[in-house]
């Protein structure tokens, strides 16, 4: 095909538009005559409809794609659901876990009995809430994480319970107060020590003895 004729459906329709328009104004000047355009008109009326056609139909798929990968993102959220608590069960074995095709957690390096988690620090954000970011430290998938916290050197108490590494403590902070955080990891009945303290933001690097 001559270089001429441009390789996008779009630029062809305008490009012929303009062809039409341009030969059948100077048809005695090309040397031609009204005949000799007249099957190009034809077929560029069912063109712009075969094109309008397949655009309606490219609109289609995206959405019914959009739809269908609306439903596997739901599906996919509701099975986590489903994994994070079967993970967390340590009865359940890895060829159970194989047979419905969820990771074992074998070969992966995943401690058979969970660890302190590490790295715990705390941020004082600008509306006063506190967040706690933590490492999983090589604690498998499903893990849950116990949260405790200590105002002003008080008693310590169970704040929550996740399986994420995160955590937003809204606690109407006030500045002359002092909280402290750390963090087990929990799998079933079978509970960690202990993170480091984490001190408004200030991680300190000693386990305490609870």
């Amino acid at each position: 095909m001559s270089n001429y004729f441009p390789s996008k459906d779009n630029d062809f329709a305008n490009w012929l538009a303009t062809f039409l328009t341009n030969a059948t104004a100077n048809t005695t000047a090309l040397g031609l005559v009204s005949g000799d355009l007249t099957p190009i008109s034809t077929l560029q009326t069912t063109y712009n409809t075969d094109l309008l056609d397949v655009d309606a139909k490219k609109a289609a798929l995206a959405s019914s794609v959009q739809v269908k990968d609306a439903t596997k993102d739901s599906i996919i959220q509701k099975v986590r659901v489903v994994v994070n608590k079967i993970q967390a069960t340590p009865t359940v074995t890895p060829a159970l876990k194989a047979l419905i095709g969820i990771t074992t957690g074998q070969g992966g390096g995943y401690p058979v009995h969970p660890v302190p988690p590490s790295e715990l620090v705390a941020d004082i954000l600008p509306d006063g809430t506190i967040e706690l970011d933590w490492s999983r430290n090589g604690n498998a998938p499903g893990t849950q994480f116990v949260i405790e916290y200590s105002v002003s050197g008080g008693a310590w108490t169970l704040l929550d319970i996740v399986t994420k590494t995160s955590y937003i403590h809204n606690t109407g902070h006030i500045l002359a107060q002092v909280y402290q955080y750390l963090v087990k990891a929990r799998r079933g009945s079978d509970t960690s020590g202990p993170s480091n303290i984490a001190v408004a933001g200030v991680p300190i690097p000693v386990n305490p003895a609870v």
